[in-house]
């Protein structure tokens, strides 16, 4: 790779105008399991009634059903039954939804929860981001449920908002987001899927606590993506959080930025808000995504390119080792990029911050 590559690849990773999308893929190296896997573990775990439903469901455009859409199906049809007078003809009951639903999250939270655990990998990717010399925050956006983020910041002493006021029981107060940080460098973390350590009130107001094992959850339950669009939104959190990453896509800057790593572009609502950013009127918004191969190659190609077709030139994906789409590099340029696998998070930490000891 030429020298003029390596040096515009490391302006989009690094530079002051870009923020970040963060998927499952970059939880991996610290053990956590990618969302087909943790849809396995869940399944194998819960009454066979689940499996059954599960089997019946269908995926988004190219992968198959996830636990995610299981959550889904059940709280919308949790929903219809809320609009009958009698739910003794429908095949499930309100209280067995109630208790299926229960028992996944118990299930997610045992596969994810730890005792607030850093990652040296994670680490040594926030340090090279983080901007030592401007009191500007870093944004990362989030789709991943675990707390690896905000355990190695903290480990780092490095200053972050994630929208809640408080410690042991933190309430949502996105104003804090807004506020002026007198350190260097800070993060605003924005966690757009939910995460572990959320808990919903009976009012159904939304909490950050500490759940680092099924124990911690009492009489209150973890909140989820599903939950979040269809029972939170009033209270908030869930549109929030995406009404801050559609604003952070529009920004002014000249250079504005948006470099995705671990995600595979399964979640519409997601891709939606970004090809809606570029498109909008006087958006500067560039894209730059490290993507994961799927299996159905041909098919992850189709959906990308469809992708990059309504992006007016400013859609990049770098795919495995395999393929690209887009016109930030030339094709000597993109095949070399494509050859450092970047779409591995530790061979994009090596990449920007050196090979580790």
């Amino acid at each position: 790779m030429s020298a003029e590559i390596k040096e515009r690849v490391l302006q989009w990773l690094t530079g002051s105008d870009t923020c970040f999308l963060i998927g499952a893929g970059c939880s991996r190296c610290a053990g956590k399991p990618l969302i087909g896997e943790l849809t396995e573990k869940v399944l194998a775990n819960v009454d066979p009634k689940i499996k059954v439903e599960f089997d019946g469901l269908k995926g988004t455009g190219t992968r198959p059903p996830t636990i995610e859409d299981l959550i889904n199906y059940l709280v919308r049809y949790q929903y219809i039954l809320q609009t009958v007078q009698n739910t003794d003809k429908y095949t499930l009951q309100p209280s067995w939804i109630n208790d299926s639903l229960e028992a996944i999250k118990e299930q997610i939270v045992n596969h994810i929860a730890d005792a607030w655990t850093d990652s040296t990998v994670h680490a040594r990717f926030l340090q090279r981001i983080a901007s030592k010399w401007s009191k500007s925050a870093r944004d990362i956006f989030t789709l991943n449920y675990d707390t690896l983020i905000e355990a190695t910041l903290d480990k780092l002493r490095y200053q972050y908002v994630d929208g809640f006021r408080g410690s042991r029981l933190g309430w949502f107060d996105p104003t804090i987001f807004e506020e002026a940080s007198t350190c260097a460098p800070n993060f605003r973390i924005h966690k757009l899927h939910g995460s572990i350590n959320w808990l919903r009130e009976d009012t159904g107001h939304v909490r950050r606590s500490v759940i680092s094992s099924i124990d911690d959850i009492r009489e209150t339950v973890v909140v989820y993506p599903s939950e979040q669009k269809y029972l939170q939104t009033q209270f908030g959190v869930y549109e929030t959080l995406m009404s801050r990453f559609r604003a952070r896509l529009r920004a002014p800057s000249v250079n504005n930025c948006l470099v995705i790593l671990g995600y595979s572009f399964n979640d519409e609502h997601i891709n939606e808000a970004i090809v809606d950013a570029i498109n909008a009127t006087g958006s500067n918004l560039t894209v730059i995504a490290f993507v994961g191969p799927d299996a159905k190659v041909a098919e992850q190609q189709s959906q990308l390119t469809n992708v990059e077709s309504r992006c007016d030139n400013r859609f990049n994906a770098f795919v495995g080792n395999s393929f690209y789409v887009g016109n930030a590099l030339d094709e000597v340029g993109a095949k070399s990029l494509l050859e450092t696998e970047l779409w591995k998070f530790e061979n994009l930490v090596d990449y920007i911050a050196g090979a580790a000891a």
